[in-house]
């Protein structure tokens, strides 16, 4: 850990007194509404001309954060990037209370820079889980099980005229003979051949299956290093730099990033799909609470997740047409309960899929699931981003980055 900048620096942010007698005309940054705070710190990736966006989205939400009551924990973030953030001046982070509820609240953060707002996001935050009552627990009497209407014409028509909360009707059943109740059996039917599950009280999308654990997948810093000893020779002073310049980076970096694979005997995945280790790494003395947590989750689920797209249709910085530019418009979170056990400091596997890619249009989109390594689903991300094809027009490049290339350029996003 000697000499890495500790996590929580890359977070921090400082609340800022408002100017006394501003003046409502000027557009000024000191008439946008909602409470002030401050970047601390600003990291601008090499090969990149704008600060990386996911520290944009952490300090956004360590600002939000700080206007929030407990109990209440952030569920989701929505986020635009409208302008690249310089390396300075520091941003301000402008926090609005759109709305503070019993059950949830609600906070709309403008990013301002040089006057200018540069990015907004949108965070809602709502009450712990609750413990769920012994019924639904058990889940032996209780099904989610959609009515069979064996009622006449007359009582049918009551029926529809009374007003529903929802366009499914729900039923209670009693347990048949011997405890047994139709819908635990796999593969039980309901109305019209839907197949309704028994009640569980919880559902994921299941970790990928095969995939080598953390410690048996080779971090970024050590495979470009690895690269650069049998093959450096081969590749030009400005390439071999370059990725110098990466490896560097990522042993100062507070954030572990190994590329996931399959264990021996098993096909890569698709190639629309890529899976990193991520892993936050803490000082002795860093403990971060759950809501910084969420932060640095957010943080680290910006590396190399657009490039996923770019990477579904061939585009590469040796493809034919060359990718010409990378960089994000949006990104989304939603975050759900963590485990009781749950240890930030362990990696993390983001798997990420590129669901659409269209370079007539520019843009693409992927989605991410976010596992523990004990294969509990704690977040789900989604983003679109620019993603454009070299045809000859002059590109300025990536607004972000975050990660080499696969033939080495510098970088982030892909």
């Amino acid at each position: 850990m000697s000499g890495r900048t500790p996590f929580s620096s890359y977070l921090d942010v400082f609340s800022k007194p408002r100017a006394a007698g501003r003046d409502t005309q000027d557009p000024s940054s000191s008439n946008v509404p909602g409470e002030v705070f401050t970047s601390q710190s600003l990291w601008v990736p090499c090969g990149a001309r704008g600060v990386f966006g996911g520290q944009v989205i952490a300090q956004s939400l360590v600002a939000a954060g700080k206007t929030i009551a407990s109990p209440l924990g952030l569920h989701s973030q929505h986020c635009y990037f409208v302008l690249p953030a310089l390396a300075s001046p520091p941003i301000e982070f402008h926090v609005e209370r759109l709305r503070d509820g019993r059950s949830y609240a609600t906070r709309l953060v403008r990013a301002v820079q040089r006057d200018k707002v540069i990015f907004v996001l949108i965070a809602s935050y709502t009450l712990p889980p609750s413990a769920l009552p012994p019924l639904a627990q058990s889940g032996t009497p209780f099904s989610f099980t959609p009515m069979v209407d064996t009622a006449s014409p007359e009582e049918a028509q009551t029926r529809r005229s009374t007003p529903v909360s929802h366009s499914l009707r729900f039923a209670v059943e009693q347990p048949t003979s011997g405890g047994d109740h139709p819908s635990r059996h796999r593969g039980w039917r309901g109305r019209e051949g839907t197949s309704i599950p028994p009640f569980a009280s919880r559902f994921q999308i299941a970790f990928p299956e095969e995939v080598l654990v953390p410690e048996e997948c080779e971090e970024e810093e050590d495979r470009w290093q690895r690269f650069l000893d049998e093959a450096g020779q081969n590749q030009s002073a400005k390439r071999k730099t370059s990725i110098e310049e990466y490896i560097q980076e990522r042993r100062e970096s507070p954030v572990s990033i190994a590329v996931a694979k399959r264990k021996l005997g098993r096909l890569d995945f698709e190639a629309n799909v890529r899976m990193i280790w991520v892993k936050a790494r803490l000082a002795p003395d860093e403990r971060p609470d759950e809501e910084t947590t969420k932060a640095m989750i957010a943080y680290m689920t910006d590396f190399q997740f657009i490039g996923t797209a770019a990477r579904s249709v061939g585009l590469t910085w040796t493809s034919s047409p060359r990718l010409g530019m990378l960089a994000s418009l949006d990104h989304t979170t939603h975050f759900y309960p963590f485990p009781k056990d749950f240890d930030p400091a362990e990696p993390m596997l983001h798997v990420m899929e590129g669901t659409i890619a269209d370079v007539a249009s520019g843009r693409g989109v992927v989605r991410g699931l976010v596992y523990t390594r004990s294969g509990r689903l704690v977040a789900s991300t989604l983003q679109e981003g620019v993603v454009r094809a070299d045809l000859g027009r002059p590109e300025r490049g990536l607004v972000e980055g975050g990660g080499v290339g696969e033939t080495g350029e510098a970088k982030a996003k892909l």
